[in-house]
């Protein structure tokens, strides 16, 4: 008798693991999947790295310009 392997698909490998988590675990996981598609800052990964990296540089290079107003030379690191 043969066998045939079939190949798991995403959503298989996806529905078996919302049948693993903890009722905890998937509130959670329901957070941060429906903030990922109602939030176009949040990365893949859920974080809003790109985001604040952004919003860190325009803060530095404001601040930079505010302090060659002053005459002083702005911070480097």
């Amino acid at each position: 008798m043969a066998t045939t392997i079939r190949s798991v698909t995403t959503k298989e490998r996806l529905h078996k693991l919302v049948d693993e988590l903890s009722e905890a675990e998937a509130d959670a996981t329901l957070r941060l999947v429906t903030a990922r598609r109602q939030d176009a800052n949040v990365d893949d990964r859920g974080d809003l790295d790109a985001t604040t990296d952004r919003t860190t540089a325009r803060v530095m290079r404001d601040l930079a310009d505010d302090e060659r107003a002053a005459g002083c030379t702005p911070w480097r690191p």
